[in-house]
């Protein structure tokens, strides 16, 4: 297998366990890091504030913490347990990002790519031995590093995998109008986000997701128009005809031009950089988990993940080492009209 190689290239211990033992729930190790509350946020209108701590129910999870340490921390308790992961990870774009005078992150990286490879290569294991078995991934990147990222998930996705179907699925093209253009070279108008699965047990809901069919022509499939006006399609093919109603959704493709880049006064717009639209992410979480699954976002930004997955009943886990993306994740959370208990966490070194 073609393996992609860097200066100082080294795998991080994680306590990676076998397909068998993630089954089995038994990945992960204590590690040097662990999670400390700080505060608590129950469901609006109820009691508890911010010395309410966990209990037995189930309590979304915003940290603070750089993704080595957070992962690291949450490996003990959630090793091989979650259903989706979706990463928006700095790009190497070369560039800091800050709002109102703050940082954001930067994306310097002080143009070492070995750096930057190796950083990327430890985020990719961390996710890998937290992902379960049936759940997915996705890492949304652009044409700067995304072939370097396929190349690492090829190696961590399938070398030791007793399972068939462990590996890539797609790589999705999310085209959009926004952006600059270039006299010297075809205008850059697109982002990639590679799926990769632990094993061919995974959840898809393409149906979820599908473009309506509509009433506009299609391809050359046969146009009819019912008594009450409604439109049909039908095709013939190895002897059988396929109809399909108006309203039948579409299997997706891998191309999305349908969802915009937001605009700079678009209303769900926060001032974070790079925030990516709502509607990306409920597309993915639709697709890819079912209600209550859990989902992980470590570069949660301007909090869409999170947000997204509360509104489509998932659980999830949210990270990020900057304060101005837990502020204002959390104030996002907070204005939310329903919403699932939360705590606000940080990293702490174990002595």
């Amino acid at each position: 297998m073609a393996e992609l190689v860097w200066k100082d290239k080294a795998r991080p211990r994680t306590g990676r366990c076998s397909n068998e033992e993630c089954e089995q729930g038994s990945g992960g190790t204590m590690g040097r890091w662990r999670l400390v509350t700080e505060e608590c946020y129950p469901p609006e209108g109820t009691d508890g504030g911010a010395a309410g701590m966990p209990g037995e129910r189930w309590h979304n999870r915003l940290i603070r913490g750089d993704r080595s340490a957070a992962l690291a921390a949450l490996l003990p308790e959630f090793g091989a347990s979650i259903n989706l992961i979706y990463i928006d990870p700095p790009f190497m774009t070369g560039r800091s990002f800050a709002k109102d005078g703050q940082l954001a992150y930067q994306d310097t990286w002080r143009n070492d790519l070995d750096a930057y490879l190796q950083w990327l290569y430890e985020t990719l294991v961390y996710l890998h031995d937290l992902l379960a078995v049936d759940g997915s991934l996705y890492i949304h990147l652009d044409w700067r590093t995304s072939h370097y990222a396929k190349i690492m998930l090829d190696e961590i996705f399938t070398i030791g995998a007793h399972m068939g179907g462990a590996g890539f699925k797609n790589e999705i093209i999310w085209h959009y109008q926004s952006g600059g253009s270039s006299q010297r070279s075809f205008a850059r108008k697109h982002d990639t986000l590679l799926l990769y699965t632990k094993s061919a047990r995974y959840c898809f809901h393409g149906e979820r997701v599908g473009e309506r069919r509509g009433a506009r022509r299609r391809n050359h499939m046969r146009k009819e128009i019912g008594e009450d006006g409604r439109v049909s399609w039908s095709i013939s093919s190895a002897g059988r005809v396929y109809t399909y109603d108006e309203d039948t959704r579409m299997a997706p493709s891998d191309v999305w031009s349908d969802i915009s880049h937001l605009h700079q006064r678009d209303p769900e717009r926060t001032g974070y950089a790079t925030q990516k639209p709502l509607a990306l992410l409920e597309r993915i979480i639709l697709a890819s988990s079912e209600e209550g699954d859990l989902v992980l976002d470590c570069f949660c930004g301007s909090g869409v993940m999170p947000v997204a997955a509360e509104r489509l009943g998932r659980r999830w886990i949210a990270c990020d080492n900057s304060d101005l993306a837990i502020t204002t994740t959390r104030a996002r959370l907070l204005a939310e009209s329903q919403r699932q208990p939360f705590v606000v966490q940080h990293v702490e070194a174990v002595e």
